[in-house]
């Protein structure tokens, strides 16, 4: 009997429907920015991808959906905020990981060589700091 559920369970295994990811479309996100530009999130990485949205999901979902790969945002490194974009980084906790660091942008310069710059800063605090940081001022108001 142990034997038969054996097989049963290796021939689901090998049957079950399965969707090949190909290797060479993975698009590894080191650096992401985020601003708003007339009333709508825009989304940029250092892989040279936009997104754009009414809010931060759609822009994310257009992200994904420009990315002729797979985007992972969640290989993230450096969260870049502009100033009008700042009070939304706690949006972004659940497509990031909590230990990106973030840092304030202007909007110059491109996201794809923001990495190079944003590796030899120590201080940079994560995202998890960032948004306890801003909840504590929002209480302190």
């Amino acid at each position: 009997m142990r034997i038969l559920l054996y097989i049963v369970i290796l021939a689901l295994l090998v049957l079950a429907p399965v969707q090949r990811l190909d290797v060479a479309k993975l698009e590894p996100v080191q650096t992401v920015a985020l601003s708003v530009v007339d009333g709508m999130f825009v989304i940029k990485t250092d892989t040279k991808n936009t997104g754009r949205g009414k809010d931060l999901a759609a822009a994310i979902e257009d992200l994904e959906s420009n990315t002729p790969g797979v985007i992972y945002l969640d290989t993230a490194q450096y969260l870049l905020l502009a100033e009008n974009a700042k009070d939304y980084a706690g949006w972004l906790e659940k497509y990031l990981r909590k230990s990106v660091r973030v840092s304030l942008w202007d909007g110059k310069g491109s996201v794809e060589n923001a990495s190079k710059f944003l590796g030899i800063h120590d201080d940079l605090p994560t995202l998890r700091r960032w948004n306890r940081d801003a909840k504590k001022a929002v209480k302190k108001t």
